[in-house]
């Protein structure tokens, strides 16, 4: 089973029309809602380097570098962690990780 991340996102998903009264009052109808938490983008950037790094510290190339492009696609852009950082050193010279 994956791994579930509850986020700091508060969020309400609307999950059916209800007939009858109001939940809030007023007018006849409603929703029927429930709360979660999701990630923000800042969350989803360390949520997929930090796989990016447990894939790499295995020598799963191909998923460390799937990781990696999730990241930045989520906006993070601190090249100079990804060239330093010893737990994607595996990952140095590989055609994969040069094409990012």
């Amino acid at each position: 089973k994956a791994m579930s991340l509850p986020g700091s996102r508060p969020d309400i998903l609307r999950t059916a029309n209800v007939p009858g009264p109001s939940p809030v009052g007023g007018s006849t109808g409603g929703t029927q809602d429930r709360f979660v938490q999701n990630l923000d983008e800042f969350e989803f950037q360390a949520a997929h380097y930090n796989v990016a790094c447990a894939h790499a510290c295995l020598d799963n190339v191909g998923d460390a570098v799937n990781n990696l492009e999730k990241a930045f696609e989520y906006g993070f852009d601190n090249f100079a962690t990804v060239r330093a950082d010893p737990d994607l050193g595996n990952l140095e010279g590989t055609r994969e990780f040069d094409a990012l």
